[in-house]
């Protein structure tokens, strides 16, 4: 892989539509492009604004990408015409905007992302009710569920962030003006959205995260805190890390959620859950860390102490309303010495029986034969990589693609700068790996860093799906699994994170 210097990325940052984000940006490429700098548009929103729309005039423009999807058009960013320009800075606006299926990347700030890794420049602009971390203050201000969200850590790590300012009250009477949306939809806004209290509380918001992004980049003597969230296939366990996520915020450091696998049988709805939590945990800087366990409390509290852990987050379950001692109550007995937080699960009296059922995976205790059989395999696993790593065998590589085959049923590719072993499965496709499509995905991720291909958000209709391996924060090469059989369930996820270290040091 050819070393390729990142691009930088610049965000306009505000606190609502109509602040004047996308306008400030295209000020400042304007003066940019006078100055000789190569600036080319990828996106601009047509929010039919004429100020803004004037603004554009005078850009090349990358041309949108044309998207079918259920006998519609739709018209996206072109990240791949736009990486084939390589333009020296491109404007691309609307950073959590979520792409059409159909296109490559699935989120917006994963087309950012690309560009930044094949070395462009990128502005970008994003509202404070857009952040992940921030999604629960946000619910709570203004009572509509935001649903287009960014990683903190791409607002956090940026090169440079405007914050674009506005009065409230100047606001609100630009949008009775006409000047944000038109007349019915700014009656409508005015009466939810744009109201004095919200704009004013959002704005507070905006201030306060854009001082902490700038804490963020100074340094801080070393803190001793270190927190631990519990997470589970319940819909609340998103609250409950981004709590942990904005408390590692407030000291400074990171912040561990472990998930204690008890069952190994997920339902649909369960497994999708926990998968949604995992990537909320890598979005919001945690580090993840699975357990197999029958009891709980013993696991978290075994980890808790030889791991120094100082903060424990969890949630209020239902299993505890009405019992005499509940499963906070014991950790509280187990555990003495640590700061216990609970953070109530205020919905668990609409959970009707159903509810309970999907919430299986994460307290129900029959299903130990399940349990233990996972444990013991990745256990397994490990134990033969690494006795295979020790031998002087020739061919490692292609050992270890044959170890992994068999222990997760699927073809295995391991590719790194170097070195290339493939091992198919008996029955499977010769072609999971190969092909132009194959070849561009494991490009995309030995480039980007990021799983890719079949049951991700890039690439997604690919014959398999990759995973990047980092050494020392290096991204030093991929292992991809062939999705001949199926999608990589939440089990075979789970699998591979146990081991994820293991190959970072044999590979």
């Amino acid at each position: 892989m050819d070393y390729i210097k990142k691009g930088k990325l610049k965000i306009f940052f505000g606190y609502s539509p109509g602040v004047g984000k996308t306008y400030q940006m295209l000020l400042v490429a304007r003066d940019l492009k006078k100055m000789g700098v190569d600036v080319v548009v990828g996106y601009i929103e047509p929010h039919d604004r004429p100020d803004t729309a004037k603004l554009v005039e005078g850009f090349e423009t990358i041309p949108l990408k044309r998207i079918t999807y259920k006998d519609k058009e739709f018209y996206e960013f072109d990240i791949d015409a736009a990486i084939k320009r390589h333009p020296s800075l491109i404007l691309v606006d609307e950073l959590a905007h979520t792409n059409v299926i159909g296109s490559k990347n699935t989120k917006r700030y994963l087309d950012v992302i690309e560009l930044i890794n094949h070395g462009i420049d990128v502005y970008t602009t994003v509202n404070v009710q857009h952040i992940e971390g921030l999604h629960d203050l946000v619910d709570s201000i203004i009572d509509v569920d935001v649903s287009e969200r960014i990683p903190d850590e791409i607002f956090d790590y940026a090169d440079e962030v405007v914050l674009i300012d506005i009065e409230p009250t100047d606001l609100i009477e630009r949008m009775r003006n006409g000047k944000i949306y038109h007349s019915d939809r700014a009656r409508s806004a005015l009466e939810h959205f744009f109201t004095h209290d919200n704009l004013m509380s959002l704005r507070e918001l905006f201030m306060r995260r854009g001082a902490e992004r700038i804490e963020k980049k100074g340094i801080y003597p070393t803190v001793d805190t270190k927190i631990l969230v519990l997470i589970s296939p319940s819909p609340s366990s998103a609250r409950n890390i981004r709590f942990a996520a904005r408390m590692a915020e407030a000291y400074h450091t990171k912040y561990l959620a472990m998930y204690v696998e008890t069952d190994g049988d997920l339902s649909d709805e369960s497994a999708s859950n926990l998968k949604k939590h995992m990537q909320l945990v890598r979005d919001t800087g945690g580090r993840l860390i699975i357990k197999y366990g029958d009891d709980v409390v013993n696991t978290v509290a075994n980890f808790a102490k030889i791991s120094n852990v100082t903060d424990l987050i969890i949630g209020k379950t239902w299993q505890s309303v009405g019992k005499k001692v509940g499963l906070e109550d014991k950790f509280i007995q187990k555990l003495p010495n640590l700061t216990i937080i609970i953070l109530p699960d205020n919905k668990h009296n609409s959970i009707k029986i159903s509810g309970l059922e999907r919430m299986k995976g994460f307290f129900n205790h029959r299903y130990l034969h399940n349990k233990f059989r996972f444990a013991n395999k990745a256990l397994d696993v490990i134990n033969i990589l690494i006795k295979e790593a020790k031998s002087d065998s020739e061919n490692k590589y292609q050992k270890y693609a044959q170890i992994l085959s068999k222990a997760f049923e699927r073809s295995v590719l391991i590719k790194t700068e170097t070195d290339e072993a493939m091992y198919i499965k008996e029955g499977s496709k010769p072609d999971s790996f190969k092909g132009i499509n194959e070849e561009a995905v494991i490009e995309w991720c030995l480039k980007n860093g990021k799983p890719a291909g079949c049951g991700t958000d890039t690439l997604a209709n690919r014959k398999s799906i990759y995973f990047p391996v980092f050494k020392n924060g290096i991204n030093i090469g991929v292992v991809g699994f062939s999705c001949y059989e199926g999608k990589m369930n939440i089990t075979d996820r789970l699998f591979f994170t146990q081991i994820e270290d293991l190959l970072s040091i044999i590979l």
